[in-house]
């Protein structure tokens, strides 16, 4: 079918079809034009082009010598975003290549959504800096309280990590060494009657309860003394 368009001006109509002629042949085989009606599908069919550009061009900040900030909802690939994740990228950027730092979608996406301290509400000013690339505006966002504690988790979680933990395995054997060569018997199994804040402590920010020998909380992943 061959469609064309037929516009008239002098009578105002509000019906669509009627500015739509169809042209078709007639039982004489005479070409002849009608209102299409009803509408035909085909007159609604567009061609949309969709595709990814050659050449893409990235908003957020890119470096070979950075880590991407891990992606969300990738547990099948072993992607858990955690708060030890938000440490280790933070430590790869100075103090002046903060705004770099936080130019990563998948980084405001945590920090916005994080469990302990959701800064959701705390966030306009940092996205309107990363928008428009102001360095001042992030920095200055940067030195607000809710940052400020942000990094001294980060801080306190950096240095819990550093710190070696206590290897029970070595220290018993070494125990029971010793006691072959003096002659003194030393139990290596744990006390039964030993005090409950010695087995486990319980975490001050999700309250979960830790063994004894672990310096971070197994659950949020908190340094222990906060």
């Amino acid at each position: 079918m061959k469609f064309s368009s037929c516009y008239q001006t002098s009578i105002p109509v509000r019906d669509v079809s009627m500015y739509l002629l169809q042209n078709e042949k007639d039982s004489y085989g005479n070409e002849v034009s009608r209102l299409a009606r009803p509408l035909p599908v085909e007159y609604l069919l567009v061609d949309i082009p969709a595709s990814t550009p050659l050449t893409p061009q990235f908003t957020f900040y890119v470096s070979d010598n950075i880590t991407p900030f891990l992606i969300e909802n990738r547990l099948i690939d072993g992607q858990i975003q955690e708060f030890s994740s938000l440490c280790s990228y933070m430590q790869q950027f100075t103090k002046e290549q903060f705004l770099e730092a936080v130019s990563d979608f998948h980084l405001l996406i945590f920090i916005a959504t994080m469990d302990m301290f959701p800064m959701k509400d705390h966030m306009l000013p940092l996205l309107e800096a990363i928008r428009t690339k102001d360095r001042e505006k992030a920095v200055e966002w940067s030195c607000s309280e809710q940052w400020a504690t942000v990094e001294q988790l980060i801080s306190e979680t950096t240095a819990s990590t550093s710190q070696p933990t206590f290897d029970t395995t070595s220290s018993r054997i070494s125990s029971s060494a010793l006691a072959e060569g003096s002659g003194i018997a030393v139990g290596t199994d744990p006390i039964v009657n030993s005090p409950p804040d010695q087995r486990l402590w319980t975490c001050s920010h999700c309250t979960f309860l830790n063994a004894a020998d672990f310096a971070m909380c197994e659950m949020c992943g908190l340094p222990r003394n906060t």
